[in-house]
């Protein structure tokens, strides 16, 4: 039996429905929780398989794989199959009856959610949701204490970075990005996840946030500290949301060989690569899609162009003038501390040429 992850692994950028594999002997429980499994949320495929069936059978991609336990030694041979092809794929075990050996058999095998077949509906879609942020979900009798500020969640929404501490790094991720204006396709190209990975983030974010509305997610985490971290860290890795330059351009195409600008012309804009392949001259250096050209510019000494660029293929371009991206500069952090990160790396990359 193979299996693969979607999440994170997928080498198909192209947004997807969230995939559940669910494994039981046919029957009316496995037909039950199939429904149940399929209101995840929107955009949630589930297939289902007997293990009889399943074995030495390829299996498609999948996000989440949930096993009945009750059929321990083959839900064990599962699971540690799946741990060793994929350890980073989520696996949720429903059983009739739980003990210590079961768990930490379970466990061992690499499975991150154990839940009672006796818990509620609400209860297997939230342990499918902490599976799917990267936590581990154990029955009742086996979990620790809980935190007494738990019961502190009922404030949160009049204190947002209240809220935080319940959201996972990837729900923050996700939050953040949302915020910056990206649509659920780009969340899931941007993060290598299923689109339907992002909606289940999203419904936790909102209802930790106790908001109902993408835009009142927004309002929230701008007041969000980790997800102010977030972004600045996103931008010091040195990506940058094309949604920052949309709202001040359309896209604008160039033929093969034409010149965007010479060196020592005055730096009127800034210019972001959607498609082909631009050279700087001067420099001898090719760049291509996602990378924005002519940031030095803006900032040198009579605002000159320091290197020409000229379009190697058919190309189609963003172009911001110099007085917009002056405006985000001053009023956006996160395009600021890109901005400068990147005008570092040229620079340094630009010295070492020089060394040799």
């Amino acid at each position: 039996m193979r299996f693969k992850p979607r999440s994170g692994y997928r080498s198909d950028k192209r947004a997807a429905p969230m995939l559940i594999q669910f494994i039981a002997p046919a029957g009316l429980f496995r037909d039950g929780v199939a429904r149940l499994l399929g209101d995840l949320g929107g955009g949630v495929e589930v297939r289902c398989a007997d293990y009889a069936s399943s074995k030495g059978q390829r299996q498609a991609a999948v996000d989440i794989l949930v096993l009945d336990g009750d059929f321990a030694a083959d839900a064990l041979v599962t699971a540690t199959t799946s741990y060793r092809l994929a350890p980073g794929l989520p696996v949720l075990t429903l059983l009739t009856a739980v003990d210590p050996q079961t768990v930490e058999q379970f466990s061992s095998a690499g499975v991150a959610g154990q839940l009672e077949k006796s818990a509620s509906a609400q209860a297997l879609l939230d342990a499918l949701r902490l599976l799917l942020a990267g936590g581990r979900y154990l029955p009742t009798a086996f979990r620790w204490p809980e935190d007494p500020s738990a019961a502190r969640l009922a404030d949160t929404a009049h204190n947002p970075d209240a809220a935080s501490h319940f959201l996972t790094p990837r729900q923050l991720q996700v939050l953040a990005l949302a915020a910056r204006g990206d649509s659920n396709k780009s969340i899931a190209r941007e993060l290598n996840i299923s689109e339907g990975t992002v909606k289940v983030h999203l419904y936790t974010v909102y209802k930790a946030l106790k908001v109902g509305s993408r835009a009142q997610a927004s309002v929230a985490a701008a007041r969000l500290q980790k997800v102010g971290d977030a972004a600045l860290h996103h931008a010091l890795d040195g990506q940058l949301s094309v949604g920052r330059l949309l709202a001040y351009t359309t896209p604008t195409r160039f033929r093969s060989g034409e010149v965007l600008f010479h060196k020592d012309d005055p730096s009127d804009a800034l210019y972001y690569v959607v498609r082909g392949t631009v050279a700087l001259d001067e420099i001898g250096i090719e760049v291509g899609a996602g990378t924005v050209l002519g940031e030095i510019g803006l900032f040198s000494p009579g605002h000159r162009r320091t290197c020409s660029a000229r379009c190697k293929s058919d190309c189609e371009l963003l172009k911001v003038s110099g007085a917009d991206a002056m405006r985000l500069y001053y009023q956006d952090p996160e395009f600021a501390t890109y901005l400068i990160h990147l005008i570092t790396r040229r620079l340094e990359a630009d010295n070492q040429r020089k060394r040799r």
